[in-house]
């Protein structure tokens, strides 16, 4: 099931909440329970809660997220303009590097069954070509970098997992990229009855 969400409802969803700057003028399509899309001038997203939707009580909140650049020739994304924002208002920022491997023995099951290298719907799909960088990296992995850089040809995924101290509680969740011209914000609920 898709659901297109209007440009207007997506600046009254940031009106609503009085501490979030307006996202990017983009659209927003829900699509099936657990995935959201994102489109906008310069970024196009999917990110995916069904791990996150299934686990409320855990300290870590797992997301798959793909991102792409919108219609901008490139768009540079970095670590430090990625946060979580939790029902109460509170802001969960990307963990280190050190921090994520600490943790991996914790987050391994999730990770494991959280599938971010081939995107769920199509627009990911075709002659893009998958950029191999990400903000966190497993421990035989490699590197973790600090940026991605994005085009409309290109998509970086991975995955994005936030501590959440005290445990991730049903609501609505909104995942926030600030970009070097613009901010955007993804909404997502968590614990909704009967899907949707």
């Amino acid at each position: 099931m898709t659901r297109k969400l209007s440009p207007l409802l997506v600046l009254v969803a940031g009106v609503a909440c009085a501490s979030a700057p307006l996202p990017t003028e983009g659209e927003l399509t829900r699509e099936g329970r657990t995935l959201v899309r994102f489109a906008g001038t310069e970024l196009q997203s999917l990110v995916s809660f069904r791990w996150a939707d299934g686990h409320l009580g855990d300290e870590w909140l797992v997301l798959a997220v793909w991102l792409s650049g919108g219609s901008a020739a490139t768009t540079t994304v970095d670590r430090d303009g990625i946060r979580l924002r939790g029902p109460d208002g509170t802001r969960y920022p990307l963990p280190s590097q050190e921090a994520f491997r600490a943790a991996y023995g914790e987050l391994q099951l999730a990770l494991r069954n959280v599938d971010f290298l081939h995107p769920p719907a199509s627009g990911f799909a075709g002659l893009r070509e998958p950029c191999g960088r990400w903000f966190l990296a497993s421990p035989w992995e490699g590197f973790a970098y600090d940026t991605v850089f994005v085009t409309p040809f290109r998509y970086c995924s991975g995955p994005l997992a936030f501590l959440v101290p005290g445990g991730v509680q049903p609501g609505r969740w909104v995942l926030e990229i600030d970009l070097p011209e613009s901010k955007v914000r993804i909404p997502f609920v968590l614990g909704e009855a009967g899907g949707g």
